[in-house]
């Protein structure tokens, strides 16, 4: 490779260093690895990375880096350095039916699968404060966390959560979810007609917008539960932040596309979930045919083959499972919009396990039609931008926080090669 395409900005948080880096206590060091920052297309080439306190601090090419005394080095040449994974649609459960609820464990366990960041739109309003605490006590041995308590909803509706009947009870529930440390709120707008044939109510749209205006004076993220396009328009017209579903019962339209670009709203997919409708036998296999290491427990995936599929109440998963092709279809339509996709599993619904599920969505990203720099920008760098922390991860600039992973791969060529993880790096510490 030449000089040129190797020579990389190599700068620390607030001056740039002429070939050497602060020395300090604990410093890591990632030497001679190909970079993979989609957030930068700029940087190219094999770099050697300075980590201290946490965060990125220094960037270049392998010759003008001088490794600080005392430092640990990670030799990762012909080995791949990305960000870190993040999964922005996942509940911390375990994924089998019925679910453990030792969430964090279950966000350590996410780190080993490389998922340095995850949003919860929907932790329960009696755990959310104990769960918030234990994370805060030690943030660093966890991947970033958002979370986001309860969820709204109506009487006879999907889930249960807050059930506002009046705009000042609505507005009212929003400013009790700030006060709590909730990074947003999430709203159930959705009759569930895709996967039942008795539709469940759905929350009054007027109370809907309250909510989302009330979330924005508060200066918080409203996200949707919306797949089916005509609520899903609704929402969009009312200012929702996101999506944290596909759309699976029809293709988007021109209409659908200049409502996601007018509002900025960010599109998740959660073809794992959806997927599941097509047999949990079937996604079992596949499961354990892309787990190299053999992490997953053999007696628990033998379970999905010895359940049927759906329930009494969702008796009409045949019917999602059918429309798979046109949930596919709308994602890759949603991408070359230019709208901001970010990955996302809804991990914990049964057969959704922790972490291999975050891996397969990327894939399933690819065979959707995206590009693997489209694919990985969805994994990487878009939840930054949608969370309003550009620079903070993401990346793998200076100033960032290292959260990253070691490949032995090219992601680029295969993104099946997420799962060939050699280290995990989250705020700084080798946890893998």
């Amino acid at each position: 490779m030449s000089k040129v395409l190797k020579r990389l900005v190599f700068c620390c948080i607030g001056m740039c260093l002429a070939g050497s880096v602060a020395h300090a206590d604990g410093a890591i060091v990632i030497e001679g690895g190909m970079l993979i920052d989609v957030a930068r297309p700029e940087t190219v080439g094999e770099a050697t990375l300075v980590i201290d306190n946490g965060r990125i601090i220094a960037v270049g090419a392998p010759d003008e880096i001088v490794i600080p005394a005392g430092a640990t080095v990670i030799d990762a040449s012909d080995r791949f350095v990305m960000p870190g994974i993040a999964d922005m649609h996942n509940h911390l459960r375990t994924g089998m039916f019925r679910p453990g609820n030792d969430k964090p464990t279950i966000l350590q366990d996410l780190l080993d699968w490389g998922v340095t960041t995850v949003m919860d739109p929907g932790v329960a309003e009696d755990t959310f404060a104990a769960l918030r605490l234990t994370i805060d006590e030690d943030p660093d041995a966890f991947p970033r966390a958002f979370l986001v308590r309860g969820m709204f909803t109506t009487e006879d509706g999907w889930g249960d959560g807050y059930k506002p009947t009046t705009l000042a009870e609505a507005r009212e529930f929003v400013r009790e979810i700030k006060a709590a440390g909730s990074d947003g709120v999430k709203i159930m707008y959705d009759d569930m007609s895709w996967a039942t044939t008795r539709p469940f109510a759905v929350l009054d749209r007027h109370i809907v917008a309250e909510i989302i205006a009330e979330a924005h004076r508060q200066n918080m993220k409203a996200f949707a539960h919306a797949p089916l396009q005509a609520l899903a328009k609704q929402v969009l017209e009312d200012g929702i932040d996101c999506l944290v579903h596909g759309i699976i019962d029809e293709p988007v339209d021109a209409e659908f596309i200049e409502l996601m670009q007018n509002s900025g709203a960010c599109y998740i997919s959660t073809l794992a979930m959806f997927q599941t409708n097509a047999g949990y036998g079937e996604w079992a296999d596949r499961m354990a045919a892309f787990d190299l290491e053999d992490r997953l427990d053999p007696q628990a995936l033998a379970l999905f083959h010895k359940v049927p599929q759906g329930t009494p109440r969702l008796d009409n998963t045949a019917w999602a499972a059918e429309r798979l092709p046109v949930l596919r279809a709308n994602l890759f339509t949603v991408a070359n919009a230019g709208i901001p996709v970010m990955i996302g599993t809804d991990t914990g619904i049964p057969g959704v396990l922790p972490g291999v599920a975050t891996q397969l969505e990327m894939v399933m990203h690819a065979e959707a039609g995206l590009t693997p720099a489209a694919v990985l920008q969805a994994a990487t760098a878009n939840a930054a931008r949608v969370m309003d922390r550009e620079g903070e991860f993401g990346t793998l600039a200076v100033g960032a926080q290292a959260d990253l992973l070691v490949l032995d791969a090219d992601p680029r060529d295969d993104i099946g090669n997420i799962r060939r993880i050699r280290h995990v790096i989250r705020a700084g510490r080798v946890v893998r």
